[in-house]
């Protein structure tokens, strides 16, 4: 499930500054990527498991997400009828694909590997480099995403800038991927965790961003 992009760099950022212990305060917006903290030299990007079913679906979450109906053609509501999710009359979210198979594994490795590329192309290189991955799932075993995660590294081999850590965020839980110790971590996010959670980053993105987190 594909969600508004602003929202869910806001979420990211505010699940971090409450669980994650290697939090410092002094993120700022930026973009490539979504948050940089230039004191301590780490920059977060924000992305999701998501691998289109068509080029299709990929170009219509570009254009779209996020924005009011009545910008959304109707040739484009017609086409996703059923699919289409509406917050505050704006497009929220564009729900799975019914034709789609593949699991949160395949589109995990999908995006990060894409978002690798682009670390080694126009990012911002920081002393730690990180990307927070919604995955939209819970996933059955630990050893999955061990596999997950060794499968990441094994992608970065042979690239000038590699990520040191991947947030997985797995809904009820989120992974930590640590690519320079090898460790992989758990921040629980409970239901009334989760609520608050959501509560603040609806807060945030209806009002005004601060200067820095």
């Amino acid at each position: 499930m594909a969600y508004e992009k602003l929202y869910n760099e806001i979420y990211a950022i505010v699940a971090l500054k409450y669980l994650w212990r290697g939090y410092r305060p002094g993120y700022v917006k930026s973009e490539s990527p979504d948050w940089l903290n230039p004191e301590q030299s780490v920059g977060i990007e924000v992305s999701q498991a998501l691998l289109p079913y068509d080029g299709q679906d990929a170009s219509f979450l570009d254009s779209w997400l996020g924005r009011l109906s009545g910008e959304i053609p109707p040739e484009d509501k017609a086409r996703y009828a059923g699919r289409l999710y509406f917050y505050n009359d704006r497009l929220w979210a564009l729900l799975p694909d019914p034709r789609d198979t593949r699991d949160y594994a395949e589109k995990s490795l999908y995006r990060f590997r894409h978002k690798l590329e682009k670390l080694n192309k126009n990012f911002t290189v920081c002393g730690t480099n990180a990307l927070y991955l919604y995955a939209h799932t819970t996933p059955e075993d630990k050893a999955g995403l061990r596999r997950l995660m060794a499968d990441m590294n094994r992608s970065q081999l042979g690239h000038a800038k590699k990520f040191d850590l991947v947030f997985l965020d797995c809904e009820s839980c989120i992974y930590i991927f640590d690519f320079n110790s090898g460790g992989m971590a758990e921040m629980p996010v409970g239901e009334k965790a989760k609520a608050f959670l959501e509560q603040q980053t609806e807060r945030i993105r209806n009002g005004n961003i601060p200067e820095d987190f």
